[in-house]
């Protein structure tokens, strides 16, 4: 159980090499770059944020224990910000309609400053993470999504869009947050009074993320092979 609670780092590893792999073959492909650099700072970040777990549990780095580094709340916090606004932001580069652009960059403004007002008006900043951070910035990802994937329907691209790496990045992004998102709604209850909800919450997220970057890393390979070498 132990090596399943960490074995999403390893996927998100591999997703990384595959993203670093598939961009110095195909050169061109400038916007997926930047999302592969975003793929590396979210496994760094994931993996510093295991450091409570081996303060708490494993009763590592005791001199850590008391301070802000025992707790990884804040360090998600403004990590979900800024993970929501880059999947918008990648959506956006690969838009061709100039008023999808505009409505997003609107979109993306106001949700950056309710989620920064919320952090400070409330106290869930070191207590717990933010359901309102999390919900809306699904609710905005989806939509970017879902409109880079009508744009996609509506141009040429459909022909050939397995071998699109937006393509995977939209779906494996839109299935992976509308299956989360429900736990941190309920994040209030992750507490040792309920280790069932506990256990199966840790059960959902790890194979959501094991999914996630499992198709990311199946996009990086396909199109890889299938798109114009370097």
């Amino acid at each position: 159980m132990l090596v399943f609670a960490y074995s999403y780092l390893l996927f998100e590893l591999i997703a990384s090499i595959a993203g670093t792999s598939y961009v110095n073959r195909c050169r061109e492909d400038e916007t997926s770059r930047y999302f592969v650099w975003f793929l590396w700072i979210t496994f760094f970040v994931e993996l510093f944020g295991t450091l409570p777990s081996l303060i708490y549990y494993f009763g590592l780095f005791p001199a850590l224990k008391g301070t802000f580094l025992e707790y990884n709340d804040w360090l998600f916090n403004v990590f979900f910000i800024f993970n929501f606004c880059f999947y918008v932001y990648y959506f956006w580069l690969n838009y061709k309609i100039k008023s999808l652009k505009f409505f997003m960059k609107i979109l993306t403004v106001i949700y950056v400053l309710g989620a920064i007002i919320n952090l400070i008006l409330t106290d869930i900043y070191f207590t717990g993470i933010s359901s309102f951070t999390y919900v809306i910035g699904t609710i905005l990802l989806f939509i970017g999504g879902i409109l880079y994937l009508y744009e996609m329907l509506q141009s040429d691209k459909i022909l050939a869009f397995y071998k699109t790496i937006p393509f995977y990045i939209a779906v494996g992004s839109i299935i992976f947050h509308l299956v989360v998102t429900p736990l941190f709604i309920y994040d209030k209850y992750h507490s040792l009074e309920s280790p069932e909800f506990v256990d199966i919450t840790r059960i959902i997220l790890n194979s959501a993320i094991i999914f996630l970057y499992t198709c990311y890393t199946i996009g990086f390979i396909i199109c890889s092979k299938k798109n114009k070498l370097y």
